[in-house]
């Protein structure tokens, strides 16, 4: 194998020619562009006609990427196994950009019971047209899809495509005994993204509410931060501009589920702390969108509207019947996530009262993720150390002694901060240093620079010593604006 100059390529000699192969990297981006692509196809297929001019555009650029793997590999496998989809034989490593496409085709795939479709070679517009209305229109759960579609595709002389049934594989716990850490905690993040985002539909739509997969998805966090709390937290560093209310709410609630843990919450506890913060924002559901999503100020009546959502947020929480008997501190807890220390803030009290535990917690971590992720009217978020400083210097606003817990849970140098070091490398944080007395020694992943090229390097302990010296073998010098480096801090998390 030699390098070649292509992007996402490597070229490979065969006897006296030349051919193009993807590497590693190639592989996942063409995949996650052809599962984008799919997702579009599939969801026009359900909107027009097989004649439409837009239908017509969306085939012809998937049957490019099809063709490019069929060129360059030979033939095209997409393959269903538990949650996660292969392209060759290889998992699909999925992006925050097409995670809603990579969701859209699983459950597609998984409702009609499809585990496997093949093509291998000459495939045309019509032909792939006549199969995808064909997949589309397969009832829901019938596992007689797969022999169903392989008629249609005979019927149709479509001999270039191959399918096979969805293979069920049963686990003994909901997010995969045979996931490690890392991946199930990708999991649980998207996952729980999508779950809360089915719950404000549900309510706007006044549709039924899966409060029960909701449970799951925290209880699933809980599990997670008990054995690695950093996985999540640094999951925490997607901050989603176009799925913003929804990554907003996991992002508060993963943040005070830490919270809570370190103040030695029991498990029951830790569960309604985390439905509470997953659900602190729901009012907003009822908001007007042209509000919620105004580039500019908001004028008096439209932020007088704004300033209710905690009170309609408690209302739309007493209605959700699955969620059960819900203890009072779960109300209140949303009732106060806008209300200061010094009980500024709103909804206005009629009496002063002391706010509850769950309600300062969470307004917290709402302020924490809010001010550290772009918004329609901030295109430029403040970094995870100018947002910490700020809320340091509010002492109003929060509880000082929570929001020191909360400071050693993410660092003085938090998660997902890109940082120089004294040894001239830079260094993206991905987890903190549980010893307060050096919470200033994170444990950093390096960044250098050779030979004109960037390179990942390794996760290194920044509280570790030199025997020979006895100093710190490497020390922060200042945080760095990832922006201005072209850093892409994401990616050291996924």
């Amino acid at each position: 194998m030699v390098a070649n100059g292509t992007n996402g390529m490597a070229a490979k000699r065969s006897g006296d020619s030349l051919t193009l192969e993807p590497d590693e990297m190639g592989h996942s981006r063409f995949g996650n562009d052809l599962l984008i692509k799919l997702h579009v196809l599939m969801k026009v297929s359900q909107i027009y006609d097989q004649k439409n001019v837009v239908l017509n555009q969306v085939v012809k650029g998937t049957l490019e990427l099809i063709n490019y793997f069929l060129n360059s590999e030979g033939s095209l496998n997409v393959k269903v196994i538990r949650d996660g989809l292969f392209i060759n034989g290889k998992r699909l490593k999925v992006g925050v950009e097409s995670y809603i496409a990579f969701k859209f085709v699983l459950e597609q795939l998984q409702k009609k019971r499809l585990g496997e479709i093949r093509i291998f070679g000459g495939l045309g517009e019509q032909m792939l047209k006549e199969f995808v209305y064909h997949m589309m229109n397969l009832d829901d759960g019938d596992e007689k899809n797969a022999v169903k579609l392989r008629d249609d595709l005979k019927q149709l002389e479509i001999k270039s495509i191959a399918v096979e049934p969805l293979e069920i594989i049963e686990e003994d716990e909901f997010f995969g005994g045979h996931s490690n850490p890392k991946e199930a905690g990708k999991r649980i993040f998207f996952e729980t993204i999508g779950v809360i985002k089915e719950v404000v539909t549900g309510i706007k739509k006044d549709h039924f509410i899966n409060a029960r997969k909701m449970k799951r998805m925290v209880q699933g966090a809980i599990n997670l931060m008990v054995k690695d709390e950093s996985i999540l937290l640094g999951l925490t560093t997607i901050k989603n501009y176009d799925e913003y209310t929804f990554n907003h709410c996991v992002n508060v609630s993963i943040y005070s589920l830490a919270m809570g843990r370190r103040l030695g919450f029991s498990k029951k506890i830790l569960a309604e702390l985390g439905i509470t913060a997953l659900l602190h924002d729901i009012g907003k559901a009822k908001i007007p969108k042209e509000i919620i999503n105004k580039p500019d100020r908001l004028d008096g009546d439209e932020w007088r509207l704004m300033k209710e959502h905690p009170m309609i947020g408690v209302e739309m929480m007493l209605k959700i019947k699955q969620l059960g008997e819900m203890s009072p501190k779960m109300v209140i807890g949303v009732f106060e996530h806008h209300l200061n220390s010094d009980l500024t803030g709103y909804p206005k009290l009629i009496r002063k009262k002391d706010l509850t535990l769950f309600g300062k917690i969470i307004k917290i971590a709402d302020c924490y993720d809010a001010m550290t992720t772009p918004r329609i009217y901030r295109s430029k978020p403040y970094r995870p150390e100018q947002a910490l400083a700020i809320m340091v210097r509010d002492k109003n606003c929060f509880d000082p002694i929570l929001l020191k817990v909360f400071i050693g849970i993410i660092g003085i140098y938090p998660i997902g901060s890109l940082v120089l070091l004294d040894t001239k490398e830079m260094g993206v944080v991905y987890e903190t240093n549980p010893d307060p007395n050096y919470i200033n020694r994170p444990k950093v992943i390096l960044i250098s620079q050779s030979e004109g090229k960037r390179r990942i390097g390794p996760a290194v302990n920044l509280a570790e010593m030199d025997g020979e010296t006895n100093n710190y073998k490497r020390c922060v010098l200042k945080a760095l604006d990832p922006r201005k480096y072209h850093v892409n801090i994401v990616k050291h998390f996924l």
